[in-house]
């Protein structure tokens, strides 16, 4: 399966603050980059006791993401947490730590965090398909559906969306559906290579072996990995 909306990172916004050079490094780090480096410059500004409020929570928010990166969910947690706190309205960072909780396996936090994102932004095209995924995961796949129905109304481009439905049909059995959600993500993304090995294993079990094994040959093509 495909899987969640990736996460960003944010460029902070510094209430007031006027850097100095080393400063201004350690932000740029923080939000661009990944790994120790970004974790150091994440801390660093942290530690300098110059940000706060709303800026304070994107160091924070930036942090997490880095703790994340390293597969270090508690760490994200608390630091997206963190960020939440300092800024009640972050939709973002409510999402994120709803990513997180969901790599924990954690999938009922996870779907609270994305209810809470949803209720701060409506419009949160990517919250609707990451809760979505959750309840696939937790095998509720009518769920997943109409969140992925919700996602794709707000956003009729978002193929990673058109992916995760037709996972979702697949897994109820409705084949004949995934095929037609995986031709509207490969439609919109060419070389989507999950998808397109998706609709090839799809095709497989309706019985068109060449179009499903020509299918699966041009996913490997894009992405030798795609079946792991």
């Amino acid at each position: 399966m495909d899987g969640r909306a990736p996460i960003t990172s944010i460029i902070m916004v510094l209430a007031g603050f006027v850097a100095g050079p080393g400063a201004n490094v350690d932000q740029e780090t923080c939000s661009k980059e990944t790994g120790d480096v970004a974790v150091a410059a994440c801390t660093r500004l942290i530690a300098s006791g110059k940000f706060q409020g709303d800026s304070l929570a994107a160091v924070y928010y930036n942090h997490g993401i880095t703790w994340y990166d390293k597969g270090e969910y508690d760490r994200a947690i608390d630091d997206y947490g963190r960020a939440m706190q300092l800024n009640p309205h972050f939709a973002q960072a409510v999402f994120n730590r709803g990513n997180a909780y969901d790599a924990k396996g954690e999938y009922d936090h996870a779907i609270d965090d994305y209810d809470r994102a949803i209720r701060l932004n409506p419009s949160y095209a990517k919250a609707f398909n990451n809760r979505g995924y959750v309840w696939d995961e937790k095998r509720d796949y009518d769920r997943a559906i109409q969140d992925y129905d919700r996602a794709i109304d707000l956003d009729p481009r978002y193929a990673r969306a058109f992916n995760n439905r037709g996972v979702a049909y697949w897994n109820k059995g409705e084949y004949e559906r995934a095929v037609q959600d995986y031709d509207r993500a490969i439609k919109l993304e060419p070389s989507y290579a999950e998808a397109l090995y998706n609709r090839g294993i799809a095709k497989l079990k309706l019985g068109a072996m060449h179009d499903g094994n020509a299918d699966v040959a041009a996913a490997k093509a894009i992405n030798p990995n795609v079946a792991r």
